[in-house]
């Protein structure tokens, strides 16, 4: 059974190993920038906020793909020689930091103002108040939406295929460009998505779960 689909699966495969090397870089990289912007947004000045503000706006309301194809040709245009992989993995880190960002944003706002107000009357700065008391407890509600995002880019990783990243879905069509056989190869692709992607769906449900019990 799927007799095509077993032969070339070990190539299927190598593309699922650079799928996930690209989602690892993309996610971790993604995450650090948009907690770093995020932190700045809520306690940098106006300008900053607002410069921010547009960013997340921008990157958030734009197609990934739009931003790969901007991130593929904009290097050249620049002057900087890039593979495909790195200009593709470039994009999407500053394209999920915009949604970190804003996750962050919210889980500071979200922090009970009582606290702060308490830690102010207590003559604490704004800078240890914010490392001693904010933060412990936005990164405790940053946690599920930032695997929900997680899964968003590792599925949007798919689009990299088409500036000439390759990876699970750009191996995928080279097996069936070669065997025609596209019911069997991306029946397999949507296996291996699935395998990647459901622990981590898994995990933002039982956090979610967890801290809204918690709360």
């Amino acid at each position: 059974m799927f007799p095509v689909l077993q032969s070339n699966l070990p190539y299927l495969l190598q593309g699922a190993v650079y799928t996930i090397i690209l989602s690892a870089i993309v996610v971790s990289c993604g995450t650090v920038l948009g907690v770093g912007i995020g932190i700045l947004a809520s306690v940098g000045g106006a300008i900053l906020r607002f410069i921010i503000t547009a960013y997340i706006f921008l990157f958030r309301g734009v197609p990934v793909l739009v931003i790969m194809f901007l991130g593929f040709y904009s290097f050249p245009a620049l002057g900087l020689r890039l593979d495909a992989y790195t200009a593709v993995a470039i994009s999407m880190i500053v394209y999920v930091g915009a949604f970190v960002a804003e996750a962050t944003r919210g889980a500071i706002a979200g922090v009970p103002t009582g606290q702060t107000e308490a830690a102010k009357s207590l003559g604490m700065r704004k800078g240890k108040m914010m490392r001693e008391i904010v933060l412990p407890q936005a990164m405790r509600l940053i946690i599920a939406p930032v695997l929900n995002i997680s899964l968003m880019a590792i599925k949007q990783t798919s689009y990299a295929s088409i500036v000439g990243a390759w990876e699970l879905s750009f191996a995928a069509r080279e097996v069936v460009e070669r065997t025609l056989a596209a019911f069997q190869i991306f029946l397999g692709v949507m296996l291996i998505y699935f395998i990647i992607c459901y622990p981590l769906s898994l995990a933002a449900r039982a956090l979610d779960k967890r801290l809204a019990f918690d709360s």
